[in-house]
C-alpha cells in the first residue's frame, strides 16, 4: 500500500537520468509530464468499482434505471460511462452528467445548477446517499436519467476513497494540454543515420498536428529514447524514461531483435506501442496493446499458403521446404495451420533438411505428384532446386518469401518464367499521391533525409495511426480508450502504407501480401492476380 500522501501528481526531476540520453535530449526537446499517482488498497479496489462497475470482493453491485426502476448489474452502466475518466462528464444523448471531481464536490459554498436546484457541499456521507438513493446534499431528488447504485457499505467506501483521487489519476503522460509518447530508436551507431530518420519524421508530424491545436488541445510531445549498445541497456533506458519522465505511449519504435522482451516489459507497465519498426512481429504481440504497420514472416507465408490453394493445387499437392531451425520450424507451422484450416483439414508433404546439406535432387524428386512448391530457404538452395526441376515436363508453381530472397531472380531457367510467385509485405504501389504529396511537404519543412526512405515512411504511418487513435479516443484519453480506438480503425489510409485495419484480436494493420510474379522475359516483377492478398 502506498505511503499516506495528499491526492495530486508528482513531478521527478529528468536530471536523474537525462544525462545518459543526451543523444535522445538533443532530438526531443523533453519536458516535465506529471507522473500517475500510486494508489492505495482502498481507491484502488474504488477503481474497479468505477470503471467496471463490479466489486473486487465478489460481492453484489446492482444499478436500477429509470422511472421503471429496472435493475441491471453494475458492469452495465459503469460509473466511468457517464462521468468520464477525469469525472467531468460528456455530454450524450442531450444529458450532461454532472461533474464529480471531488474538489467540485466538496467547494464550501455549495451549488446551484440550471434548474435552480441548490444544495451545500458534499461529504462522505452525502455522497454515499447520493449514490444510493439519488438525492443530494440537501435531500434534493437527483435528475431520474441518474440511475441508483445498490452495493455494500465497504464498498461504497471504496467508491468514494477513489472518487477522491479520480481527477489526479491520470495515466503517465497526459495533462489537460499535453501528452507525451516516447520512441525507441538507434541514435549514434552504425544505425544512428537511420533512427534519427526516423525521428525527424515523428517529431516533424508531431509538430505540424501541434501547429493546428494539438488534439483536443492537447500539444504531443515526443521523447526520443536511444537504444543502447544491447538489448539490456535498451530496455533500461526505456524503463527510466517510463520511471522518470511519464510516458503514455510508445510509436515508432525501432524494435527489430527486442520485439519479445519488449513487450513484455510493455504489458508490465500497460503502455501501448502504435508502428513499431520491426522486420517480423512473429507471435510475439499476441494479447499485448501493441500495433504493427506490416504482416510479420508468418503472415507472409500464410497468404502464400492460401494462394496455392486458390491456384488449384489440394492441400495435399503442397510441398513444404526448408532448413531445420527454430524460425523455420514457426513458418512451416504457419502454412500447415493455414493449409489445413483452408484446404479442408488435410495436411501439406514437408522436407526439412540440415542447413549446408541440401539435398536438392532428394527434394526435386519429392515434387513428382505435387502441384506446388512453399520453399522457405535461401536463395541459393531455392537456385540449385530449380535447376534440377527445370528439365521436368511440367513445372510445380513455386511460392517463396521476399524476405528470404534478398537478390533478384531473374537468371532462372526460362521454365519458371512466371512460376515464381514472391510474397513482399508492402510496395512502392502502396504510395497513394495523397500520401506522397503530404509526405514531400513534410520532407521539405523538417529538412528530412533522402536516405531510408522506407523506414521513413514506417515513422510516418506510426504518426498518423497514433494521432487518429488520440483523436477518435476523445477529450477523455487514456490508455484503454486509445487502444479501444484503435481497435476500431477499418482501412485506414496512411498515403504511404497498406490500408490498415485492426481489432479485439487483429493486431497487424495491413495483414496480408502482395503476390508478385518473376517475370522471366522482361527481368521484372508483374503483380499476380488480384495483387494483394489479406490472411483469410
Amino acid at each position: 500500500m502506498a505511503a499516506a500522501r495528499r491526492p495530486g501528481q508528482r513531478r521527478i526531476p529528468a536530471a536523474a537520468w537525462r544525462p545518459a540520453l543526451t543523444a535522445a535530449a538533443l532530438l526531443a526537446g523533453m519536458a516535465y509530464v506529471p507522473v500517475a499517482l500510486a494508489l492505495d488498497d482502498a481507491e484502488a479496489r474504488g477503481k474497479q468499482i468505477y470503471f467496471e462497475g463490479t466489486s473486487p470482493s465478489g460481492g453484489a453491485i446492482n444499478v436500477v434505471v429509470g422511472d421503471e426502476a429496472v435493475t441491471l448489474p453494475g458492469s452495465a452502466i459503469t460509473c466511468v460511462s457517464c462521468h468520464g475518466s477525469d469525472g467531468l462528464g460528456r455530454p450524450e444523448g442531450g444529458v450532461l452528467p454532472t461533474d464529480i471531481r471531488w474538489s467540485e464536490l466538496v467547494k464550501t459554498y455549495g451549488h446551484v445548477h440550471e434548474n435552480g436546484r441548490r444544495h451545500p457541499a458534499f461529504d462522505d456521507a452525502s455522497l454515499a446517499r447520493s449514490i444510493y438513493a439519488g438525492v443530494d446534499s440537501a435531500n434534493n431528488q437527483l435528475d431520474r436519467v441518474m440511475p441508483i447504485y445498490q452495493m455494500s457499505s465497504k464498498d461504497m467506501a471504496d467508491l468514494i476513497a477513489y472518487m477522491k483521487v479520480l481527477e489526479h489519476d491520470l495515466d503517465p503522460g497526459i495533462d489537460a494540454g499535453r501528452v507525451q509518447v516516447a520512441t525507441l530508436l538507434p541514435l549514434q551507431g552504425s544505425a544512428g543515420a537511420l533512427g534519427q530518420a526516423m525521428a525527424q519524421v515523428l517529431h516533424g508530424h508531431f509538430a505540424d498536428v501541434n501547429a493546428e491545436g494539438g488534439v483536443f488541445g492537447r500539444k504531443i510531445e515526443l521523447l526520443a529514447v536511444p537504444l543502447g549498445d544491447s538489448p539490456e541497456a535498451s530496455l533500461d533506458n526505456l524503463q527510466k524514461a517510463f520511471k522518470a519522465e511519464g510516458v503514455f505511449a510508445l510509436v515508432g519504435a525501432y524494435t527489430i531483435g527486442l520485439d519479445e522482451a519488449l513487450l513484455t516489459l510493455l504489458r508490465d507497465d500497460n503502455v501501448p506501442l502504435v508502428g513499431p519498426f520491426t522486420l517480423d512481429p512473429g507471435d510475439a504481440f499476441v494479447d499485448a496493446a501493441a500495433f504493427y504497420l506490416y504482416s510479420g514472416f508468418n503472415e507472409q507465408a500464410r497468404v502464400l499458403a492460401d494462394r496455392a490453394l486458390a491456384d488449384g493445387a489440394a492441400a495435399n499437392q503442397v510441398l513444404v521446404a526448408g532448413p531445420a531451425g527454430d524460425r523455420v520450424d514457426s513458418l512451416v507451422r504457419a502454412v500447415k495451420d493455414q493449409l489445413r484450416q483452408q484446404g479442408g483439414g488435410t495436411a501439406p508433404k514437408v522436407e526439412r533438411y540440415t542447413g549446408g546439406e541440401f539435398d536438392a535432387q532428394g527434394v526435386a524428386g519429392g515434387l513428382a505428384d505435387s502441384k506446388a512448391l512453399i520453399f522457405l530457404g535461401g536463395q541459393a538452395d531455392l537456385q540449385r532446386l530449380l535447376a534440377e526441376l527445370a528439365d521436368q515436363e511440367e513445372v510445380p508453381l513455386v511460392y517463396v518469401l521476399s524476405s528470404l530472397i534478398p537478390e533478384t531472380l531473374f537468371d532462372l531457367p526460362a521454365a519458371f518464367d512466371r512460376k515464381i510467385l514472391v510474397a513482399f509485405p508492402t510496395l512502392s504501389s502502396d504510395l497513394t499521391p495523397a500520401g506522397l504529396e503530404e509526405f514531400r511537404q513534410l520532407a521539405e519543412r523538417a529538412g528530412l533525409p533522402k536516405d531510408h526512405i522506407q523506414a521513413q515512411f514506417a515513422a510516418f504511418a506510426a504518426a498518423k495511426v497514433l494521432v487518429e487513435g488520440l483523436r477518435r479516443a476523445g477529450r477523455d484519453l487514456s490508455r484503454v480508450r486509445l487502444v479501444e480506438s484503435l481497435e476500431e480503425l477499418y482501412t485506414f489510409q496512411t498515403g504511404v502504407t497498406p490500408p490498415l485495419t485492426y481489432g479485439p484480436n487483429r493486431r497487424i494493420g495491413a495483414r496480408g501480401a502482395h503476390i508478385l510474379a518473376v517475370d522471366l522475359a522482361n527481368r521484372t516483377y508483374t503483380p499476380f492476380g488480384d495483387g494483394w492478398y489479406d490472411v483469410q
